[in-house]
């Protein structure tokens, strides 16, 4: 009886460990970011940027995605803080956020010609949804992310 236990017991088991077989582990995601800083020592308006629209160029690259956001405006707080990047990745979703890092906030917005995020680690010719964030939140873009992507999204038509 002890010995048809023992082999229920790793039928069980082996039963068990199978089951997790379809589960793939997340990929490493890693961040490269960048950005051009504040474009302007002095106060600026919030329409610095004149007739430049606001986009966002989502490019395949060898070494992963390329995001790159131009004509952002975000507080002059970045000349003493800087602008961070929290970007995670949850299955078919990915959530980027730009946005100034610390400082006092200031009396005056600078223009950001660029920023740009290099994120490896994602599976090619994957379905993805990105939800992005910076000086306003913008509806979800969907992608496909493989070879031959490059696309350019102007944000002033995304944003909530």
């Amino acid at each position: 009886m002890g010995g048809r236990r023992l082999v229920f017991l790793a039928a069980i088991l082996l039963l068990g460990a199978c089951s997790g077989n379809d589960i793939r582990p997340e990929e490493a995601v890693t961040v490269q970011f960048r950005h051009s800083g504040c474009g302007r020592d002095n106060e600026v308006k919030a329409d610095a940027f004149g007739d430049e629209v606001p986009e966002l160029t989502l490019e395949y690259t060898e070494g992963g995605l390329l995001i790159t956001r131009t004509n952002a405006m975000l507080n002059c707080s970045i000349t003493q803080g800087g602008i961070t990047c929290d970007l995670s990745v949850d299955n078919d979703v990915i959530t980027y956020h730009a946005y100034e890092t610390d400082g006092p906030t200031l009396k005056c917005m600078c223009p950001v010609k660029t920023m740009t995020a290099l994120v490896s680690g994602l599976r090619e010719n994957t379905e993805y949804i990105l939800h992005y964030t910076c000086d306003g939140t913008y509806l979800p873009l969907n992608f496909r992310y493989a070879k031959g992507l490059n696309v350019t999204f102007d944000l002033s038509l995304y944003r909530e």
